[in-house]
This record gives structure tokens, sequence and C-alpha cells, in this order.
């Protein structure tokens, strides 16, 4: 429907894997699609930059820009424009400017492509503020990404498992409770962590990964008692 919106949610539950997700399934024939990592770029610096990725060559004025992008839009190849920014919390108050603004180059009441913003949760509370209240009004929907709950995880594992010939779970019920904890609902950390408790049940040549195991491979990823402890 040709409309734009927010996907928002702590790291590691799976944005990015829902946007890459996404990309793959819109049709090439009917969509140019681009994505964009670089949320920190200045407000003026977000118009060149999407020049750039589009294969328009980039001019120092602002209008001349503008122009080649309008050029492309009425382009009557049928490419809908889809533009994602990643870690769009990161994106400075002139850069949504910028991207509002240019969400109103139609004289009709329709964007002439469609945004999606990705960030963490911080993202939500930097539009709520009332200078990006405009842009608000111009998305259509909202999708938030909880962490992970616990059957949720445990199902994961035993997919992630199977994917490589394992049918049988060979985390210790301790391990395996120790793994869901320190993962607080991520799946990323998940990822992480359990292959490095494989690579010590190897130098063990043991068939189970046991809670030793999780212990030593949390020791590589200090950090995650951190963040569990934050949490």
């Amino acid at each position: 429907v040709h409309s734009s919106g927010v996907l928002h949610g702590p790291n590691g539950v799976g944005k990015s894997r829902l946007v890459q997700s996404l990309v793959e399934r819109l049709p090439q024939k009917a969509y140019r699609t681009i994505v964009m990592s670089y949320s920190s770029l200045s407000g003026s610096d977000v118009i060149r930059y999407i020049c750039h990725l589009h294969g328009i060559s980039v001019q120092q004025r602002r209008s001349d820009n503008l122009m080649a992008l309008r050029a492309m839009w009425n382009q009557r190849d049928g490419l809908w424009p889809v533009w994602i920014f990643e870690e769009a919390q990161n994106l400075s108050a002139m850069g949504l400017e910028e991207l509002r603004l240019l969400s109103c180059e139609r004289l009709d009441t329709q964007s002439p492509f469609s945004l999606l913003l990705v960030g963490d949760d911080t993202l939500m509370q930097r539009l709520q503020l009332a200078i990006h209240r405009p842009m608000l009004t111009r998305f259509g929907f909202c999708l938030h990404l909880a962490p992970w709950k616990r059957d949720e995880l445990v199902a994961y594992i035993q997919h992630r498992l199977e994917e490589v010939g394992l049918h049988e779970n060979v985390f210790d019920p301790d391990a395996q409770e120790l793994l869901l904890r320190i993962a607080s609902g991520s799946p990323r950390i998940i990822n992480g962590l359990a292959q490095r408790a494989f690579e010590q049940a190897a130098r063990d040549r043991s068939r189970t990964l046991r809670v030793e195991h999780v212990q030593q491979a949390l020791d590589q990823l200090p950090w995650l008692g951190y963040l569990r402890e934050e949490g």
C-alpha cells in the first residue's frame, strides 16, 4: 500500500533478520529497495547518500540532487522506491527532517517513496518528541519486536540444532537453563554464547554441553554478564 513506518525493539531480537527477509520477498519487478546503515549522517548528507545509492551523480547543491531524485521518481519503470534506515535512532534531527521534507515532494497526499525506520527502543522515544510529530503523522504502521519468550527460545535452540543435523538436544538441562537466563530473550546472545560453548565441549571431547562449558564461554564474552546484570 506504499505506506511508511517504524520497526523497533531491543538489540538482538531479530530486526535486521526481519528486514533481510522483507527485502528478499519484495518483488524486484515492483520495488526498488535500498537499505542504509549509515544513520549518523547529517541532514545535508542524507540526500547525497540516497542519490549515491540510487546511482545518481551527486551534486553539491541540494536543489540539484532533489531534481535528480524527482526525475527518478517520474520514470515510468513501475518500480516503487523503498528506503530502509537501519540504526535509525542515530539519525540527527536534521536528518529526520530531511526525510520528512523529501516525503512531501509530491503534490498529492502520497509520499513518493516508502520509508522504514529501524532502531532500538530509543527510536520511538526520539520520534515522539514534539519536533518530530509532523513526521509521525506520515507513518502508517509501527511494529515492535519484544524480547523472546522462554518457550520461543527453547524452540529456537532445537531448530538451530536440527539445522546442523542434531535432532536431539545436546545441552545438559542445567546448561540450557543457564544459557536461557543469560540470553534474557535475545536469540543473538543464544547464537554467540552457544557457539563458544560448543567449542569448549569439543576441546573436552564431550558429546554433551554442560554448565562448565557455558561458564567458560561466558568468560570469553564477559560483557554478557554485565548486560544481564543491567537487565
